[in-house]
């Protein structure tokens, strides 16, 4: 049963008008490359076939996620500081792509003169062009005393092929490099949180939106202190198809003969409708958009129920709107880590 909403039709109305000029002004571009041999890791797969060979990591997800070499710390670079409120760093991402400038893996350090006991690695959105509401939230966090972690997704910002737009190649309807970018982020995270726990007593997690959801399949395949979900949800498949964000993706994948079942199963190792159960965050707390269309809300509350109902903050707002909300994210999750300190 989900808790009572309290709507507010007035909210509603206004964050949706909102969503939809700012969706007008910024419309989102299909996908450029439309691969004819879709594949994952060289080998051809149906999503019935992929679905087969990868339910046996359901259980077991780190054995999906984590490469099998350990992971060398040394490899980390810091890059010449261009801001004065972070420091870059770059490291070999575990799993590389066919594009060269994706493999190197990239971060932003936010941490003042004393290091805080506890840091928040932060996976943003599909698709943004720049990080400067994301980096503005992890200065906000180290005015609370959290030090932060901001990732660089795969196929985003500086990580970018040439002629291709941020985030353009992430996720497409090429499902199964879709899926191996997933991966290869995932495998990142795992790698900054290892990294981070020879630094910090408390290691946790953001997801926003698309950030969740491999922030999510982290948390399964290692143990952290803190798991914040934001505007996130469960069932991938079913997230494309109705999402007004994602048009174009299930375009390109009905071009291809796949229905939205099919999605589900080809995705089905990225979904925490089949591995929310590995879950090892010590402590949960969601956030969620009322009005959202982009990852509609009821998928959010899938997500919750999957995560046996943790502490809930309802946001009125729909998708983009969550960042007139990051005041009170952050202030949110500052109490929320204060009070299990």
């Amino acid at each position: 049963m989900h808790p009572i909403i309290p709507y507010n039709p007035f909210y509603k109305f206004t964050s949706v008008s909102l969503e939809n000029i700012y969706r007008l002004f910024f419309p989102m571009k299909p996908c450029s490359l439309l691969l004819e041999n879709d594949f994952f890791d060289g080998i051809a797969y149906t999503p019935a076939s992929f679905y087969a060979y990868s339910k046996q990591f359901f259980n077991a997800p780190e054995l999906y996620y984590k490469h099998n070499n350990p992971p060398d710390y040394s490899s980390l670079i810091e890059l010449p500081r261009s801001s004065p409120d972070y420091r870059q760093f770059t490291f070999p991402s575990p799993f590389a792509s066919a594009w060269e400038i994706n493999n190197t893996a990239r971060f932003n350090h936010f941490s003042g003169a004393e290091k805080s006991d506890t840091i928040l690695l932060f996976a943003p959105g599909w698709a943004r062009d720049n990080l400067n509401a994301e980096s503005a939230f992890c200065s906000s966090l180290l005015k609370h005393g959290i030090d932060s972690c901001l990732m660089i997704k795969p196929f985003h910002q500086q990580r970018t092929p040439k002629g291709f737009y941020s985030g353009e190649m992430f996720i497409s309807g090429n499902i199964f490099l879709t899926a191996m970018n997933f991966r290869q982020f995932v495998a990142e995270i795992i790698y900054l949180i290892g990294y981070f726990k020879t630094m910090y007593k408390k290691v946790g997690l953001i997801g926003m939106s698309s950030g969740g959801f491999q922030c999510g399949l982290a948390a399964d395949a290692g143990t952290v202190d803190f798991y914040f979900p934001v505007i996130t949800g469960a069932t991938l498949g079913s997230i494309t198809w109705e999402g007004n964000l994602t048009k174009y993706v299930k375009r390109d994948i009905i071009k291809k003969g796949i229905s939205e079942d099919e999605l589900n199963n080809a995705w089905a190792i990225s979904d925490q409708a089949n591995l929310a159960h590995n879950c090892k965050a010590h402590h949960i707390k969601q956030f969620i958009s009322l009005y959202d269309h982009v990852i509609p809300t009821k998928y959010q509350f899938m997500l919750w129920e999957m995560y046996h109902k943790p502490e809930l903050s309802l946001l009125h707002c729909a998708h983009t709107g969550v960042y007139f909300y990051f005041k009170k994210i952050v202030s949110e999750i500052s109490s929320f880590i204060n009070s299990r300190r």
